[in-house]
């Protein structure tokens, strides 16, 4: 296999802060991978963000758990506001994403530290409050990502919903029901394709089918400013110049939660938790991304004819092999493979098919605003078009 990277760049971080979390959402992400046991300290913070700072860092986003829950469950003995402080006095941009205990918590306990915030993505399962809350297991969940909304709006941070596109809540309906929403709130929708990082949740993944009609949905309402997942990006028409594969382990990468030992591990990807390598407190960052596991995605990135069935494909320039943790995750659990140069399973060549009405020459929309998930993960970020649905703010029960 060649040894040939591609050179790396690394702008967009993600920071997963703590291990304590009152929620307990079907999908989450992180959950397989958390550990109670130790806290962060003001020293262990300085070290990561002068390491970034270093590094060229642009924006960082704090998510993973609850954000507040740096140091046990109690906000007041939180770490963030002091993390926040710290990032936005090295020029790095600081954004949240949170279901909404978060910006309760800062705006009770440290309502200075909100005004530094960068932008905010509240995490919703379902535009319905029921669905939301049986979801997260948690009753008036939704309710308190309604109150968070209007702090935000109130502090006049941008704004997004986020949802996990899951076979059950990405559909017509409820990608309509969120936009009117983000309507009513004057906020921006995002959208990230679950990625199965235990096997109980290919239960949830979306058909290749879904995955294209529910871009298609989307794109009604919407023009994008962000579209990073690659196979979304190749099935529209988007030119290389606004996205070239996946951007995780060569453009952006996750440093994850404590471990009980105090070690702070890294990885290519939010999502990856088999390729965790390293630890902030006794290493430099740059020595970690010199490992064996971020050289697989900068090869991937560089080669991404090595990818299987991608050599001759038309639409490589763009996809670049598609998104890796999509590749390895459906392969470890449907396949027993554990590799990042499969084939991504929603391949547009094999499913973007005209059956969908997708539009084949979309435009990346240039914002004024620097969003922190823009070229981080495999997502999509949209604006609302002058045509979104719109619907009396009434008709959406938070009750």
């Amino acid at each position: 296999m060649p040894t040939i990277e591609s050179k790396p760049q690394y702008r967009n971080v993600g920071w997963s802060l703590g291990n304590d979390c009152p929620l307990k959402c079907v999908q989450c992400y992180s959950r397989v991978a958390r550990e109670k046991g130790a806290n962060l300290a003001t020293e262990t913070v300085d070290r990561i963000v002068a390491q970034l700072t270093e590094l060229g860092v642009r924006t960082v986003n704090l998510g993973g758990n609850e954000p507040i829950y740096t140091n046990g469950l109690d906000p007041r003995q939180s770490l963030l506001p002091y993390i926040i402080d710290s990032l936005v006095a090295s020029d790095i941009k600081v954004g949240i994403t949170s279901a909404g205990p978060t910006i309760l918590a800062l705006e009770r306990f440290f309502s200075a530290t909100l005004e530094k915030i960068n932008d905010v993505d509240i995490s919703l399962d379902s535009p319905i409050p029921q669905e939301h809350d049986q979801n997260r297991g948690q009753r008036g969940i939704f309710r308190m990502a309604m109150e968070a909304t209007r702090i935000v709006k109130k502090h006049g941070i941008p704004r997004s919903f986020i949802m996990c596109a899951m076979n059950w809540n990405f559909t017509e309906d409820r990608i309509v029901k969120l936009i009117e929403l983000a309507e009513q709130h004057e906020a921006n929708v995002r959208f990230n394709p679950i990625k199965p990082t235990e096997r109980k949740h290919m239960a949830l993944v979306l058909s290749p089918q879904q995955f294209y009609r529910g871009l298609e949905v989307v794109l009604r309402y919407c023009d994008p400013i962000d579209l990073s997942d690659p196979s979304w990006a190749s099935s529209v028409g988007v030119t290389k110049k606004d996205v070239s594969g996946s951007p995780c382990g060569t453009s952006s990468f996750r440093i994850h939660s404590i471990t009980p030992q105090g070690a702070i591990p890294v990885s290519p990807c939010v999502y990856l938790h088999d390729f965790k390598v390293g630890d902030l407190t006794t290493q430099s960052l740059r020595d970690i991304l010199n490992t064996r596991q971020f050289q697989l995605f900068r090869m991937r990135a560089k080669n991404p004819k090595l990818v299987q069935g991608c050599a001759d494909c038309k639409a490589l320039d763009v996809c670049g092999g598609g998104c890796a943790a999509r590749t390895y995750l459906h392969g470890k659990f449907t396949e027993g493979s554990e590799s990042i140069f499969g084939k991504d399973p929603y391949c547009s060549v094999d499913y973007a098919g005209d059956e969908f009405g997708l539009p084949q020459a979309v435009k990346i929309e240039q914002t004024d605003h620097q969003f922190v998930h823009k070229g981080y993960l495999c997502t999509g970020i949209f604006v609302l078009k002058d045509n979104a649905p719109k619907q009396p703010e009434p008709q959406i029960n938070i009750g």
